[in-house]
């Protein structure tokens, strides 16, 4: 999937959430005025349920699954699936209840408090994003085939951001014991992420080691757009050599 079909793909799922969270509300307020079923009672439920209970939670899901989707493909065609889409796919498990919270109450996204909360698997993931919008096989590089220490630092910092993902995300002991049929599992994975959250806020008990390798994060993303930050490409009398010995 090229850079134009990834972004249309991503704007397609955007705009889905964005119906669903903002618009159904209103649609059902609407729905409820045009057919006069609120002046008996009971006769607005089977109306609210298709549209509260099945329509609006599938639109969700939905562009959850073009997000996610979307993303793997391009992944796959710029050949970075196998490192980059485990990385991608815990990212989006540990960003899933905030969408889904987004969803039910999208005013939410207006307060401070909200933006402050906002997990930093989505931030890693949205950094990400934004990097795979941009058109970058069309260079004379590959992509992210940046130097090794640059390319060092792009892989440790998303390992990073997945593991951030996890330790911070409360449900994802639930979500394991539920998905797998282990409640052991469940207790193992809430008792880990205490300690896991330590580890990756260096024991300061705040955000700011993870909003640090975020940056870090982004700037590598950055850097490995600028043409000197390549690996050098081997010379053509190094590349003749390596075939005489084949």
């Amino acid at each position: 999937m090229f850079a134009g079909r990834y972004l249309w793909w991503m704007l397609m799922g955007i705009g889905i959430f964005m119906f669903a969270a903002l618009s159904l509300d209103y649609i059902t307020w609407l729905t409820i005025q045009l057919s006069g079923c609120g002046d008996m009672a009971g006769a607005c439920e089977p109306a609210l349920r298709l549209i509260s209970g099945v329509l609006k939670p599938a639109c969700i899901w939905a562009a959850i699954a073009v997000l996610f989707m979307a993303t793997l493909l391009r992944l796959h065609a710029l050949s970075l699936i196998w490192f980059w889409g485990p990385i991608v796919a815990i990212w989006f498990v540990a960003s899933t209840p905030i969408l889904l919270f987004l969803a039910a109450d999208a005013a939410a996204l207006t307060r401070p408090a909200t933006l402050a909360a906002l997990p930093v698997a989505l931030l890693f993931l949205a950094a990400f994003v934004a990097y795979l919008m941009i058109a970058v096989e069309d260079g004379d590089m590959p992509p992210l085939a940046a130097s090794a220490p640059l390319r060092l630092a792009l892989r440790l910092t998303a390992v990073y951001g997945a593991l951030a993902g996890a330790a911070f995300m409360p449900e994802l002991s639930r979500i394991a014991g539920t998905l797998l049929d282990m409640p052991a599992l469940s207790v193992i994975i809430a008792l880990a992420q205490p300690y896991l959250q330590t580890v990756l806020t260096l024991g300061a008990g705040s955000m700011a080691p993870a909003y640090a390798v975020l940056t870090a994060f982004i700037a590598a993303l950055a850097a490995s757009l600028l043409p000197h930050a390549a690996a050098p490409q081997p010379s053509r009398s190094t590349i003749m050599l390596r075939r005489l010995r084949r």
